[in-house]
């Protein structure tokens, strides 16, 4: 069996990311207000005419991070959040107000 020589630990048939095992769906205790919050981060995207393409480019990123966290399969950190608002305009007191 293998050890991770500076804990002594036996080495698992898995490794860990982000706290999370390999292949893990995301967990969160807060999911539906997560989704919530994204909902009407989405809202405001289209509601000021901005295309996912034309926000990732405010972004310096690609269209596939816009469509990636809108559809669920990406999770956004507290910095993106505030980016991405800035990015559409929207006030990101009143995106978390609700």
């Amino acid at each position: 069996m293998l050890e991770y020589s500076n804990l002594g630990y036996p080495k698992l048939g898995f490794y860990w990311s982000a706290g999370l095992r390999t292949g893990a769906p995301l967990a969160s205790l807060y999911r539906e207000h997560y989704q919530a919050i994204i909902a009407r981060l989405i809202r405001a995207r289209k509601d000021a005419g901005v295309s996912q393409t034309e926000l990732a480019e405010r972004l310096g990123q690609r269209q596939t991070f816009v469509s990636k966290y809108e559809l669920d399969e990406r999770r956004l950190d507290v910095a993106e959040f505030i980016e991405i608002s800035r990015a559409i305009g929207a006030d990101l007191f009143e995106l978390l107000r609700n």
